[in-house]
């Protein structure tokens, strides 16, 4: 026992004399087991004096999944992070970092709007204009002959130009006086088919006061006032 203490201490003095610092010294009589931790420590501290510093290792992410499936029962869990589709929006400017940072939802651009089809599902006004403002929308409204034709352009498309589309046009303030709910605007632009709005009244009594796209006469997508309770496609512009 007494030669392993020797043969540490020893040891101990070689190591010390080589880093410079001297901690033999720091006990005269040394027993093994404190030889044998003042060792392992010159052995650690030695071994971190030589290692390049290193980064705590943060979270990973994971890219987020690009959506392939337009099934109606599956659309209502597809989020903004599983819709990450940007090559979607048409126009200049859609490939900037603010947009890419902040909408991940398939958009479409005109001048500063940008609109989104919603089309994974049917749902009545009021829970397509909810749907719209959950990610940061309003129902859209169309406010210029400009729009108005490219939105048509881009529904028939899509192969959708059969379809119903609700905007964010309503009459539910006051009847005959349509506002788009989007921005609380009177309409001063319109489009609407012949005959329409016409408030056309049904059998359990309801009448129309929301307002859609709809080509239904072959003429175009022109707008309708329908029941609000009605359950079609909708647009949704970014507020």
């Amino acid at each position: 026992m007494r030669k392993s203490i020797e043969f540490l201490a020893l040891l101990l003095a070689l190591v010390t004399q080589l880093d410079g610092q001297g901690l033999g010294k720091e006990l005269r009589n040394p027993t093994a087991n404190e030889l044998i931790a003042q060792l392992l420590l010159r052995r650690a501290q030695s071994s971190a004096n030589k290692r390049p510093g290193r980064v705590p290792p943060g979270p990973v992410f994971s890219q987020p999944k690009r959506a392939t499936s337009t099934d109606s029962s599956q659309s209502e869990t597809l989020d903004l992070e599983n819709l990450l589709d940007t090559g979607a929006c048409s126009g200049s400017g859609c490939g900037d970092e603010d947009f890419a940072s902040r909408w991940t939802m398939p958009l479409m651009r005109l001048g500063d709007k940008r609109y989104y089809l919603g089309i994974f599902f049917k749902a009545n006004w009021y829970k397509a204009a909810q749907y719209c403002r959950f990610h940061g929308m309003h129902l859209a409204g169309v406010e210029t002959e400009r729009e108005n034709r490219f939105l048509e352009q881009h529904i028939q498309e899509a192969g959708l130009g059969h379809e119903h589309f609700w905007t964010s046009g309503t009459d539910q303030g006051e009847e005959g006086r349509f506002f788009w709910m989007s921005n609380g605007r009177p309409i001063t632009f319109d489009n609407w088919n012949a005959g329409e709005p016409n408030n056309f009244q049904y059998e359990n009594g309801e009448m129309e006061h929301c307002l859609e796209l709809w080509n239904r006469d072959g003429k175009g997508l022109k707008w309708n006032d329908s029941p609000c309770s009605f359950e079609t496609f909708f647009i949704c512009e970014v507020a």
